[in-house]
């Protein structure tokens, strides 16, 4: 009777052993959010039920495998595919691209915390870290909220040694060809207006065109204006001239110039003749930098690159 009852004690042990192994596989996080919502200087802690979890993997659209590493606590590398962490290890996994980044620290076997470095993308980035054993997985939902943009802090142009300047430079604006040789009305008046739409053209040409591209992230979508220079006396001064960076091409009225002046010529009976009018044209071309900062984050950058300016100043009729 002894031994019947060691043996069927021992047959129930193994298998309510065996039935709370199964039961608990799963129970190694039993309460989190539908989606962790994560924004800068707030980190979202998630607190683990077991630690018989590991960090199997991170997915999304947004996530490139390529732009992740993974140290231990003391900073030494640590080589992991798949998982990103096992069972018992203690890590942090450090995520960035261009216009975002995160880490994902597991500093004990019981919490797991999500840190927003910056994301600078207009939008929030949505992706999902696979935590699990080899039984199990559970998909943890994460959205990193926008942080704080650049702001622009100085502008400088290189006058001193690459500051191009010419006025010699001319536009068509205007041009016919009236023949009169068979007319009998007498001669023909054409009035022509040279400066009606004469409209100054900058132009950026950019060093980084990936960067100046995707300033909208950098500056925020509301464009940030900034200075440019005029021409007075052949001389560059900067004024009150401001333009949008981030626009590659930029054309404006600056009110140089009469839009309503007139400028008359006459073809008399049995003339054809060939009229061409043009605007004169300052041009001049500069080096520039753009610096800027992010009040939050410290980083700083810098936006090289080359100006160009047409400004209409005058008018040439010519009867080629």
């Amino acid at each position: 009777m002894r031994t019947t009852t060691i043996v069927l004690y021992l047959i129930l042990t193994t298998l309510f052993t065996s039935c709370n192994s199964d039961i608990f596989i799963d129970d190694f996080i039993t309460e989190y959010p539908d989606t962790c919502y994560v924004e800068k200087g707030k980190p979202f802690k998630l607190n683990f039920d077991s630690d018989n979890w590991n960090i199997s993997s991170m997915e999304g659209v947004a996530i490139n495998t390529f732009d992740y590493t993974i140290y231990d606590l003391q900073g030494n590398p640590i080589y992991n595919y798949f998982p990103l962490l096992h069972e018992g290890e203690t890590g942090i996994i450090y995520y960035e691209s261009t216009y975002y980044a995160f880490r994902i620290e597991k500093r004990n076997n019981r919490e797991l915390e999500i840190i927003c470095v910056k994301n600078l993308v207009n939008h929030p980035i949505a992706f999902s870290i696979i935590v699990g054993n080899e039984y199990y997985h559970k998909e943890i939902n994460v959205s990193l909220k926008p942080t704080s943009k650049f702001v622009i802090d100085k502008v400088e142009y290189d006058f001193e040694n690459d500051f191009y300047y010419s006025d010699y430079v001319v536009e068509q604006v205007d041009g016919i060809t009236v023949n009169n040789s068979g007319s009998e009305g007498g001669p023909v008046t054409l009035n022509f207006y040279p400066f009606k739409n004469s409209l100054r053209k900058i132009e950026f040409y950019p060093d980084d065109y990936d960067s100046f591209n995707n300033l909208d992230k950098i500056l925020g979508e509301n464009l940030a204006e900034i200075p440019i220079p005029d021409i007075v006396d052949g001389k560059p001064v900067m004024g009150n001239t401001k333009v949008k960076f981030g626009l590659k091409e930029q054309s404006f009225w600056t009110g140089r110039l009469d839009k309503d002046f007139v400028v008359s010529t006459t073809v008399q009976p049995g003339e054809t003749k060939k009229i061409e009018v043009y605007n004169n044209i300052e041009e001049f071309h500069v080096n520039y930098k753009v610096h800027a900062s992010n009040p939050d984050t410290g980083e700083e950058c810098v936006f090289t690159g080359r100006l160009s300016s047409k400004d209409p100043f005058d008018y040439l009729m010519i009867f080629p």
